[in-house]
């Protein structure tokens, strides 16, 4: 890189600095700094939320799984589209109605207070840890894209990974939410260009499509193979893992809690999951061609970064350097303030002082967004021990941990009265031991450990709970009534009308063929486990015909 592109770069730093000190005028209280006020729009939600789950961890760990082992780990990215229209549609409306911060402020409200605030300090450090791995991924890609010749500096890691953890620290401490969500739809459009320009001058350099089918190894094509690290168990797992996602990860739920109502924040999570599904091969389509272009990589989080280097001319380069850089810095500065509004929430008021004013709570969360980039920068350091490349770690961790949490939280928290606190912390701890020893026995880094880790834990914390329940008291009706009368619409909610369950013609037809759609992509999926030919063509038609029908679906009650 150059000192031109290197000045864009700056530039583009000082851009987001700046913007998050002019919004800071409009941070009163905690809850403009952790939900915007409750004001965003549906196509401003959809902006920000794809901006802030597509980053480097898409285009270096994805891009470098596909360059070793293929096209289908591009479900890694399209389940999780899939499990944001399903929560968008069925799931997130329902916490909205609730007007919580967090989801651990669902579980106090559903269990007690200790609940809340274990899952609470749980995610306060599961959320650092993902900070980590999209800082890691962040400074090894720019050791690569921005290193200058003359300046030693920019060849080093921990020079990028304090930049620019320093930088989404300020202007996340000055502007909150408001400062994520403006920046955000920067960052989206500045993200999707410069995905635009690269891929087809890669694709050029490959012959298109039909050199790439020529060229590209035997199997390196199948969407839904029978066999390989990313087979057709993976994408079972991994939509599992998805639903449990746009479920519960803190970072995306806080910005559909900013949704004005609760249509608004299904429309922005369903138009998200929609956008982000082409957009997916911008990350995939390179990985695939620099297998092609530069074999014998053996650190796959470089693959993504040589090719740029060697694909994109000065200026150019500079241009989708922002946009690689921009996709980054929305998703740390939207876990910052994940971290900072967990912790505020359901640490400091719970444990320490119940009583904070408006403007305390604000000082706190604001120091806390400071610590959360602290624990980033540490995580960062740490990822190499648990797997060989930064998606194989993250995958390490979730498959242990989340699926519990998704179970306790949603499936017994919004679906069985019976479940109380004494059953769910039962089943939750025996889920993570069952996860966690699965893991150990298969080898922590390794493709099995993810997929039976994840069923394992899932189905441990389903049994013991059922199991442990009734030897504990029931909770009340009193407690209970609010969350159950938030599942269906009343003259109470704010906004246009939204029902779980359509009360129309028109979008019972849709929700049906919604769930068709589902139907059709897992038979695909499972069909490759014995080899079969329309494997590939099911699932991908399925899930087509999912998306259109849950969009169609929101045109109605």
């Amino acid at each position: 890189m150059g000192y031109i592109d290197l000045s864009m770069l700056i530039v583009f730093l000082i851009a987001m600095f700046l913007i998050g000190y002019a919004l800071s005028r409009w941070i009163d209280t905690a809850d403009d700094f952790m939900v915007a006020g409750r004001q965003l729009t549906p196509f401003i939600l959809a902006a920000a939320l794809t901006a802030a789950n597509v980053n480097l961890y898409s285009f270096i760990g994805q891009s470098g799984s596909a360059y070793k082992y293929g096209i289908s780990i591009v479900w890694h990215t399209w389940t999780g589209n899939m499990a944001l229209v399903f929560s968008g549609l069925l799931i997130i409306p329902i916490l909205r109605r609730l007007r919580i911060r967090t989801v651990p402020e669902f579980l106090g409200m559903r269990y007690n207070v200790g609940i809340r605030t274990l899952i609470g300090t749980y995610w306060v450090f599961r959320l650092a840890f993902w900070l980590g791995i999209v800082l890691r991924a962040a400074a090894l890609a720019f050791m690569t894209i921005a290193h200058v010749a003359d300046l030693p500096i920019t060849n080093s890691f921990s020079f990028w990974l304090i930049t620019f953890a320093l930088i989404a620290i300020a202007y996340t401490y000055l502007g909150g939410m408001w400062s994520v969500t403006i920046t955000d739809v920067i960052q989206f459009i500045l993200m999707l260009g410069g995905a635009l320009i690269l891929l087809p001058l890669v694709m050029q350099q490959v012959g298109w499509w039909p050199g790439m089918v020529e060229n590209i190894t035997k199997g390196h094509l199948d969407l839904v193979p029978a066999f390989g690290r990313y087979n057709w168990q993976f994408i079972l797992a991994i939509y599992l893992i998805g639903i449990q996602w746009a479920s519960t990860d803190q970072g995306l739920l806080q910005m559909s809690f900013s949704a004005k109502d609760p249509k608004s924040a299904a429309k922005g999570l369903v138009l998200a999951g929609i956008i982000t599904t082409p957009f997916a091969l911008t990350w995939i389509l390179p990985g695939l061609a620099a297998s092609i272009l530069t074999p014998g990589i053996t650190n796959l989080d470089t693959a993504f970064p040589n090719l740029v280097m060697s694909t994109l001319p000065p200026i150019l380069l500079g241009i989708v350097a922002c946009g690689l850089l921009s996709s980054q810095m929305s998703t740390i500065s939207t876990n910052l303030e994940g971290v900072a509004t967990l912790f505020c929430n359901d640490v400091y008021k719970t444990i320490f002082k119940r009583s904070a004013t408006p403007r305390e709570s604000l000082v706190i969360v604001r120091i806390m967004t400071f610590v959360a980039g602290i624990m980033g920068i540490a995580f960062a350091y740490l990822i190499p021990l648990i797997g060989e490349n930064i998606v194989a770690a993250y995958l390490s961790v979730i498959g242990i941990f989340d699926m519990p949490f998704f179970v306790i939280t949603i499936v017994f928290g919004l679906l069985w009265k019976r479940a109380n606190w004494q059953g769910v912390l039962i089943g939750y701890l025996a889920g993570v031991t069952a996860g966690g020893i699965s893991a150990y026995v298969r080898g922590i880094a390794t493709f099995d450990a993810f997929f039976f880790s994840t069923m394992i834990s899932t189905a441990v914390t389903l049994v013991v709970t059922v199991l442990a329940t009734p030897f504990f008291p029931r909770h009340s009706d009193e407690q209970l009534d609010p969350i159950w009368k938030a599942r269906t619409h009343d003259d109470l909610d704010h906004g246009t009308p939204y029902h779980i369950i359509p009360i129309s013609g028109w979008g019972r037809f849709f929700f049906v063929l919604f769930f068709i759609g589902l139907a059709m992509f897992l038979a695909g999926t499972i069909s490759a486990s014995v080899e079969y030919a329309h494997a590939s063509a099911l699932a991908l038609w399925g899930m087509i015909l999912y998306f259109l029908a849950g969009l169609l679906r929101l045109s109605f009650d």
